[in-house]
C-alpha cells in the first residue's frame, strides 16, 4: 500500500509539544462544559503575543469564519487580488456582494495593482500577505498606500506571518480602516480545532461582535489557544526547520528543470512548461500517494493552467516528492 503524503492543505505537519498534549488530555475531560463565550483570557493571551490590547482582538472558528464575519460587516463591493485564497471570493458570493477581481500575477510576478478608482469604490479590500498561492511578500509601503487611498475597510490576511516575520498589526492605531487576520492552523498545529483571530481598532471589533455567535469557538480550541503560545520556543524551532526544508526543496526543483517561486510561507508554488506537463506531474504524484493542490483546484481564485502548490512537509516527505517529480520530467 502506498503511503499517503499530504502536501495539499498547508497545516503544520508536526505534533503538539508533549506537555501541551498532556494538557489537551486534561481539557478533553471537561468537554461537558461550555466555552467562556467572552473569551477574555484567550483574547488577553493572544493580545500579549501580537502586542495589542484585549479590546483589539476577536477570536473566530478558524479564519474561514473570520473572513465571513468581515465580509458580512463590510459587504458591498469587494476588491480581491487574484490569484489568491478562494475564501475571499466565496464569502463575497455568500453575501451576494459585487466582486472586483484584479489580476495581479503578470509576467511571472505577483504585484498588487489596485487603481485609485477601485480603492475609492470598494467597501472591503483584501490583501493576503504573504499571498496564497504565490508565496509573495507584499511590501509594507504598498499596504500603507492602499490604506491611505481606500474608502472602505482593508483586510490583511497574515496567516503565514510566522514564516515571513512581516506584519502591519502595529498600524491598527494609525489606520482605523485596517483589520489584520492571524491563524493557529499553519503555524501552531491547531488546524483541527479551528482558531483564528481578527486584530483591529476596538470599534471595528465591536462591529464584528454583532455578527459573531456567542460560542463560536469551541472550548478545547479556547483552552489550547490560551496555552499554546507558552510553547513558542518549540514552534520557533519547527518554523526554522520548515524554512530550511523549503529552501532545499526549491533548489532541488530547479535542478530537475521545473520553475519554483520564492516563498515566505510553508508552501512552494511550482510552474510547469504547460498544462499537459503539470497534469502529468500531478497525476504521477497522486499515483505515488503524494497529494498536492494544482492550479485547477477550488483552493485558489484566479490561478490557472500549469501550476502546482506544494505544502512543505518533513525532509523525508519532500525528498520523496523530488524523487517522484524527477520521473515526471520528459
Amino acid at each position: 500500500m502506498v503511503e499517503k503524503i499530504a502536501l495539499d492543505l498547508s497545516y503544520l505537519k508536526y505534533p503538539l509539544p508533549e506537555e501541551l498534549g498532556k494538557e489537551l488530555e486534561e481539557e478533553i475531560k471537561k468537554v461537558n462544559l461550555y466555552p467562556s463565550g467572552d473569551y477574555n483570557k484567550l483574547r488577553r493571551k493572544f493580545a500579549e503575543y501580537v502586542k495589542v490590547k484585549k479590546e483589539n482582538i476577536l477570536p473566530g472558528n478558524g479564519l474561514d469564519e473570520v473572513i465571513d464575519l468581515i465580509t458580512r460587516a463590510w459587504k458591498g463591493k469587494i476588491l480581491i487580488p487574484i490569484p489568491t485564497f478562494s475564501q475571499f471570493e466565496i464569502a463575497a458570493n455568500r453575501e451576494g456582494s459585487e466582486k472586483i477581481l484584479v489580476d495581479c500575477f503578470k509576467n511571472n510576478t505577483y504585484s498588487i495593482s489596485y487603481s485609485k478608482e477601485h480603492l475609492s469604490e470598494a467597501s472591503l479590500v483584501w490583501i493576503c500577505n504573504p499571498n496564497n498561492p504565490t508565496g509573495d511578500q507584499i511590501p509594507r509601503e504598498k499596504i500603507i498606500y492602499i490604506l491611505k487611498e481606500s474608502r472602505g475597510m482593508v483586510a490583511v490576511d497574515e496567516c503565514y506571518y510566522e514564516y515571513s516575520g512581516e506584519t502591519v498589526i502595529d498600524l491598527i492605531d494609525e489606520f482605523n480602516n485596517l483589520i489584520v487576520l492571524r491563524s493557529f492552523s499553519k503555524n501552531f498545529g491547531l488546524a483541527g480545532l479551528r482558531l483564528g483571530f481578527a486584530i483591529s481598532a476596538s470599534g471595528n471589533i465591536k462591529k464584528l461582535e454583532f455578527f459573531r455567535q456567542i460560542f463560536n469557538v469551541n472550548r478545547i480550541a479556547e483552552k489550547l489557544g490560551e496555552k499554546v503560545i507558552d510553547y513558542i520556543s518549540y514552534y520557533q524551532g519547527i518554523w526554522e526547520e520548515i524554512k530550511s526544508t523549503r529552501g532545499e526543496f526549491i533548489e532541488k526543483i530547479k535542478q530537475i528543470g521545473f520553475k519554483p517561486y520564492d516563498s515566505y510561507t510553508n508552501f512552494v508554488l511550482v510552474e510547469f512548461k504547460n498544462r499537459k506537463e503539470a497534469e502529468r506531474a500531478w497525476k504521477n504524484l497522486k499515483k505515488n500517494g503524494i497529494y498536492t493542490f494544482p492550479a485547477w483546484s477550488e483552493e485558489f481564485s484566479g490561478l490557472e493552467g500549469n501550476f502546482i502548490r506544494f505544502t512543505v512537509g518533513t525532509e523525508k516527505e519532500m525528498n520523496k516528492t523530488i524523487e517522484v517529480l524527477s520521473t515526471s520530467k520528459r
